[in-house]
């Protein structure tokens, strides 16, 4: 074929060709084979364009794959969340089919771009939607008839979008302008619903995602890219400017398959979610008077209300809050908490936060102030069995020496009567009064004072090592408490000269007391009662000192533990905290 009649092929950069006809007719056909041939060696030709066109989605469409094969196999293995590795799945086979799909139609079509830019968003809105609900917490509202309806919508849409392409490029000829134009419309009023949904939810799992104590930001943008790399590149590719739509198509399919790779690899956006601090504040009452802990799967503090966090001050885990797991605080029905005002005790109650699938992400904890009222039930079957047992012994002593006219022991055990009555209304004068009402107290001069009330008259040898120890409790109480301590060790000690070190120490969060002595010690029984924190029949406490001791110093919001003294007898430490540290 000469030079003069063959056909001279023009290949745009949009993918766009046209042949000029040769002056012979008799050789356009032989001419039309030609241009064929000329095309699909332009089509795999590579360069710049081909590499944006065909190279760049292929990849996208490998490494769209690879994710998947990698969540497939954590689906399996149980690993992950079903209701987000599900929808995840549907979105990496999506860009995969997607890009391979592009790569196609630009083999055969030059429209290639415009049919695939609209075509890429449409497609992947489905299964990013759902995602992305169940993700900041939305989960309730993704059913199988919405999908089913939402999937319905997007097939129309999609097959508008193409008919418009082909119908303003001159592929078909199928339907009229003025048809064309109503079926533009309404798909514009569906496509802008579509968007303010898609903006909604792109903004909620950024912002649920900053909000979420234990994830970073960059999480939220990851999660939200494969929708917006292709509304991106949708909003921005213009007929008019074939190199770019290629570089911004070519782009969305980049940025997309990189933002999967990274979901599962850099941030775990299956596993570590927000709606576990969404789904907890639903799960929680928001105007509850109790304080409520949010927290994941792994016992760590997603969130607290504001009565928590008054209560506890700031918590990163369950164990800053109490010894117990989730597992025993559900089998107690009261415990030990560490407060900013001391240890309390509260009631547990904890709510598992479950999904559709019923896989447990976090619990909501709520916690009752039961310290009053333990003590106020102590202090009342204490009081029940000093009325029930003690008083009835010493009257029944009574009644037996009147009968025999012998005064003198009767006299004594109305003495014995009147003591334990004086003691019982001291320590319910002591319990109600305030638990605001605290002073600075120097525990030196308060120890002095308490000595010089129960070693008058004794032999004890006393030793104080306090040097400058402080604490803000309320003073009556304290001395209360340290009265009956010191009294404890001197008045149940069978040695001639009794020995008693009372020595203090101040750390960085509390103040600690001991006063030990060389006795026979408190007895197993009666330690292990005060201990329990209840009374029975048959074993009890033979007085009220050491529950008013132990009430005492509850309610400044410390401890009371015995041990083992040097000196070979007990030693009973008094745990106060330091509010002025805490301060």
């Amino acid at each position: 074929m000469g030079r003069r009649h063959r056909a001279l092929v023009a290949t745009t950069l949009s993918g766009e060709y046209s042949i000029r006809r040769p002056k012979n007719r008799e050789r356009t056909v032989r001419n039309g084979f030609y241009a064929e041939a000329v095309k699909l060696r332009t089509v795999f030709q590579f360069g710049p364009s081909m590499l944006l066109r065909v190279a760049v989605p292929a990849a996208s469409s490998v490494v769209a794959g690879v994710v998947g094969l990698s969540v497939y196999r954590q689906l399996r293995e149980g690993t992950v969340r079903t209701g987000l590795a599900r929808p995840f799945l549907a979105i990496v086979a999506t860009v995969a089919g997607l890009g391979v799909v592009h790569v196609g139609f630009h083999l055969v079509t030059p429209l290639a771009t415009r049919l695939n830019g609209g075509t890429s968003l449409l497609v992947v809105l489905v299964p990013w939607l759902v995602f992305g609900a169940r993700y900041v917490g939305f989960g309730r509202y993704v059913t199988r008839q919405r999908v089913v309806a939402g999937a319905a919508v997007v097939v129309v849409l999609v097959c508008v979008n193409a008919l418009t392409v082909l119908v303003s490029e001159g592929q078909l000829d199928v339907v009229s302008e003025g048809t064309l134009d109503t079926l533009q419309t309404a798909t514009s009023v569906v496509n802008l619903g579509l968007l303010l949904l898609v903006f909604a939810l792109i903004g909620s799992a950024v912002v649920t995602t900053y909000r979420h104590d234990r994830l970073p930001t960059a999480q939220g943008i990851v999660v939200t890219l494969p929708v917006v790399g292709y509304l991106f590149a949708v909003q921005t590719t213009r007929p008019a400017t074939p190199l770019a739509n290629d570089v911004l198509v070519g782009g969305a399919f980049a940025v997309v398959a990189a933002s999967l790779a990274l979901g599962v690899t850099r941030y775990d956006v299956l596993a570590g979610v927000p709606a576990t601090r969404r789904l907890g504040e639903r799960a929680a009452l928001t105007e509850t008077d109790e304080a409520v802990l949010i927290l994941d799967d792994r016992s760590r503090v997603v969130r607290v209300n504001e009565l928590a966090e008054q209560t506890f001050g700031d918590v990163d885990t369950l164990a800053d809050v109490t010894e117990h797991s989730i597992a025993t605080l559900t089998e107690r029905k009261t415990i030990t908490c560490r407060t900013t005002t001391g240890r309390r005790q509260f009631e547990p109650s904890v709510l598992p936060l479950v999904d559709g699938h019923d896989e447990t992400f976090g619990y909501t904890v709520t916690l009752f102030d039961v310290t009053d009222r333990e003590i106020r039930r102590q202090r009342l079957a204490v009081l029940n069995r000093i009325l029930r047992h003690n008083v009835r012994n010493e009257l029944d002593v009574i009644r037996a020496h009147a009968d025999g006219a012998d005064l003198d022991p009767a006299v004594e055990g109305v003495d014995r009567i009147a003591r334990i009555s004086e003691e019982a209304r001291r320590v319910q004068e002591l319990m109600e009064r305030s638990t605001t009402d605290r002073t600075e107290t120097a525990l030196d001069p308060l120890v002095e004072e308490v000595l010089a009330e129960v070693t008058t008259g004794t032999n004890a040898d006393v030793t104080v090592a306090l040097a400058d120890v402080t604490v803000s409790v309320d003073r009556e109480r304290c001395r209360y408490a340290l009265r009956h301590l010191v009294e404890n060790a001197v008045e149940h000690n069978d040695g001639a000269s009794p020995r008693v070190v009372i020595r203090g120490e101040q750390t960085a969060s509390d103040v600690r007391l001991v006063v030990a002595d060389d006795g026979p010690g408190i007895p197993e029984s009666e330690r292990a009662v005060i201990e329990a924190g209840e009374e029975a029949p048959l074993e009890h406490a033979t007085g009220l000192g050491l529950w008013g001791a132990n009430w005492a110093v509850q309610t400044a919001g410390g401890s009371l533990s015995f041990g083992v003294s040097d000196l070979g007898g007990t030693a009973v430490t008094v745990t106060l905290p330091d509010r002025a540290a805490d301060d």
